[in-house]
């Protein structure tokens, strides 16, 4: 007995997700990276380099026989859809960092309605401007 029409998507979407992750991790390996607010710091050795590359590869062939074997689902994503959901993930965030929100970490100083709310509002409209250019449209109007 195989796995029904439901069992197949929940094993697909983990497998995906697994298989996205991996991705995400052998970006990680490859070099350090510097944002403003940031810094990820690659400080494996060769050897670990390489014994992760190699369990990499074996967890993606676990992958592609498991989809091989149990015709798992193959999903075309959409950049520009992923780009929005992150986007949308980020605009949450902020939102929850608006200095009336921040009372739920202490007293919460009045200035910051003038100096940290107008950094948050430009931020999510700058959000929502690159949520537009992700769409293809000029502008929220």
């Amino acid at each position: 007995m195989g796995l029904n029409v439901n069992q197949r998507r929940a094993v697909s979407v983990t497998l995906r997700l697994l298989e996205e992750r991996l991705a995400d991790i052998e970006r990680a390996m490859e070099g350090s990276e510097q944002g403003i607010l940031y810094r990820r710091i690659a400080r494996f050795t060769p050897k670990q380099r390489e014994q992760m590359r190699l369990l990499i590869t074996a967890m993606r062939e676990e992958i592609r026989g498991a989809a091989t074997q149990f015709h798992l689902i193959v999903e075309e994503q959409s950049a520009a859809r992923y780009v929005i959901g992150t986007l949308s993930m980020s605009w949450e965030s902020l939102e929850e960092t608006r200095p009336r929100k921040l009372k739920a970490y202490g007293e919460v100083d009045p200035a910051l309605e003038e100096t940290l709310e107008p950094i948050l509002q430009r931020l999510i409209q700058l959000l929502f401007d690159l949520e537009d250019a992700a769409l293809g449209e000029d502008s929220r109007g």
